[in-house]
């Protein structure tokens, strides 16, 4: 049995997309990162809004963005990939427009306290709305919102296996 360990094994594992494409956004670069699309700035492990912002909260005068890259919100955006997806059902049409006030309210105040958690889109179905996420976590505080304030909903939750984390959210409004 120990034999079997000391061999060197030739099997290789499958590489995930973005290792493959040796791309290395979970590692700490050196210097300030700006993504190009949506000028948000990476420092330390953390995103920022702007470089404004980065240099308000860490008080310093200048900074020098040192790479431009992509940030993994834009890159989804990019790729059209999500974490989260909200399944809305069954809205009454005199409803519509403060279920995508609050959609889109919920999605700006999100960006605000973390530049990376959008609302990708809002698209209409032939039932109701199809919302998309960057974090599958913003995904279901929205469905908890719409339930907060719609009252008349059904919210299930559902997750993907493992490699993929993508969770799916129906909401289905249930009376009048």
């Amino acid at each position: 049995m120990a034999e079997i360990f000391r061999k060197i094994s030739s099997i290789k594992l499958p590489q995930l997309d973005r290792e493959a494409q040796g791309e290395d956004y979970w590692r700490e670069h050196k210097g300030v990162v700006r993504c190009p699309r949506c000028g948000n700035v990476h420092f330390k492990k953390r995103w920022y809004a702007s470089s404004s912002d980065l240099r308000g909260r860490l008080k310093i005068k200048k900074l020098s963005i040192t790479e431009t890259k992509f940030c993994q919100a834009c890159r989804m955006i990019k790729e059209h990939t999500f974490e989260g997806e909200i399944f809305i059902d069954g809205f009454p049409s005199y409803k519509k427009k403060e279920l995508l006030r609050l959609i889109n309210n919920f999605g700006e105040r999100a960006v605000k306290i973390d530049p990376q958690d959008r609302i990708i889109k809002v698209e209409e179905t032939e039932s109701g709305y199809r919302v998309t996420t960057t974090e599958n976590q913003l995904a279901g505080k929205l469905a908890r919102k719409i339930k907060e304030v719609f009252k008349m909903v059904k919210v299930h939750y559902s997750r993907s296996p493992e490699p993929a984390e993508v969770s799916r959210i129906f909401v289905a409004f249930h009376g009048a």
